[in-house]
């Protein structure tokens, strides 16, 4: 079991991660949800791939908020089946927040070009963004930034 340690906001609001070239599996980014945030916005914007098989799946998840344990009880936010898989340049855009699409989530996406998900949920204590590369043949390397950012009442 291991402890989940959030990954830092900047300016308050923000966190961002840049990879050029990413030769691994990929890895899940843990981020303290703001007590004054109301919705968020995942950007998820992969500008290259290279290899035999570059594909990319990219999941919101959430912990047991008692534990939060890296190993035990993550599940998908809100139950959603994870989003058509990226194999190529492709922006993925993520809203998650209470209201954001009334009542049905639209979950639907694209292999590549831009996507707009609504997830229709609470904000969960700590949310993570998955994102798991394909290094079946080891020559997949991918490009990409993510960012995350709150919004709400401060």
């Amino acid at each position: 079991m291991a402890r989940i340690a959030p990954a830092a906001l900047t300016g308050g609001d923000q966190f961002t991660r840049t990879q050029v070239a990413q030769a691994t599996t990929g890895q899940t980014d843990w981020i303290a949800v703001p007590a004054w945030a109301v919705d968020v916005l995942i950007d998820y914007n992969l500008t290259a791939v290279a290899g035999t098989t570059p594909l990319v799946d990219v999941t919101v998840v959430k912990t047991d908020s008692t534990t939060n344990d890296d190993t035990t009880g993550i599940v998908n936010l809100v139950g959603h089946a994870a989003f058509t898989q990226i194999t190529g340049a492709a922006r993925l855009l993520i809203q998650v927040g209470p209201g954001i699409t009334g009542i049905a989530d639209d979950t639907a996406t694209a292999a590549t070009g831009t996507s707009n998900v609504a997830l229709n949920a609470v904000l969960p204590p700590l949310i993570g963004v998955k994102i798991l590369q394909d290094r079946t043949s080891a020559d997949e390397t991918y490009s990409y930034t993510l960012s995350v950012t709150f919004r709400g009442r401060k």
